[in-house]
């Protein structure tokens, strides 16, 4: 469980920035399984066991056992929370979850995102800013313009549908947003498609028909099983 937001963490939290350091430390001493008391945390971290008394406080909590405690729980749901997305059949990514985190706080920290997408991925789109900007996130929906000709000059990040991944505007965005130094995150159906490869964080999308067309007019899970991987990957990051 990598630490980006420690508001979200820890929500009441007055935590200073080189308290940071210290509960990545804790954390990662809970996921190996391994036993974390004060005193040794002290030690390690060459600082004292009254100081690491009043970082959680500072946290939020009565004392040192309540933070590990909680601390504890919440490793806990983020394991249990990878595994089921990791066997979900209909969602397939090629990079590892620590890439992916970077690239959601990434767009966490720089409070707007592009959005892509044409036909049937429009309702994608669409979904994706209503929900987005509940999280407090600018979604900007790129139809009818060119990124280009609204940057601003500051790099933005892309989210990106296409359920061939073969979209000849949906290539070349990708490549203007790339050009302006943003990242982008693909949804895709296809699992040999250029989006695949072409995304900083690309997620193929199973179907789970073998017969579909570009008209859409067969049974498709394509746009169903896309908004449920949104829905789990906005909740876990913004």
């Amino acid at each position: 469980m990598k630490i980006y937001h420690l508001s979200k963490l820890l929500p009441d939290n007055t935590l200073r920035e080189e308290d940071k350091p210290i509960i990545e430390y804790i954390v990662k001493k809970i996921e190996r399984n391994e036993e974390v008391d004060i005193r040794s945390t002290a030690m390690e971290n060459y600082t004292s066991p009254s100081s690491i008394s009043r970082l959680s406080k500072r946290a939020g909590f009565k004392n040192f056992k309540e933070m590990i405690f909680f601390l504890t729980q919440k490793s806990n749901e983020t394991q249990i929370a990878e595994r089921s997305l990791n066997q979900q059949k209909f969602l397939n990514t090629k990079q590892n979850w620590e890439e992916i985190d970077q690239i959601f706080e990434l767009i966490k920290e720089q409070g707007q995102v592009y959005l892509s997408g044409e036909g049937f991925c429009d309702l994608l789109v669409k979904y994706a800013y209503r929900k987005l900007m509940l999280k407090k996130i600018y979604a900007i929906d790129l139809k009818d313009m060119e990124i280009k000709l609204i940057s601003d000059g500051q790099p933005k990040s892309l989210i990106i549908f296409s359920q061939s991944g073969e979209n000849r505007d949906a290539l070349r965005r990708i490549k203007e947003c790339k050009e302006l130094g943003g990242k982008v995150i693909t949804f895709t159906a296809s699992p040999n498609s250029t989006f695949l490869k072409e995304g900083d964080a690309s997620f193929q999308v199973d179907p789970e028909s073998s017969v579909i067309n570009s008209e859409n007019s067969t049974l498709n899970f394509f746009f169903g099983n896309c908004l449920n991987a949104l829905e789990y990957l906005f909740d876990r990051y913004l």
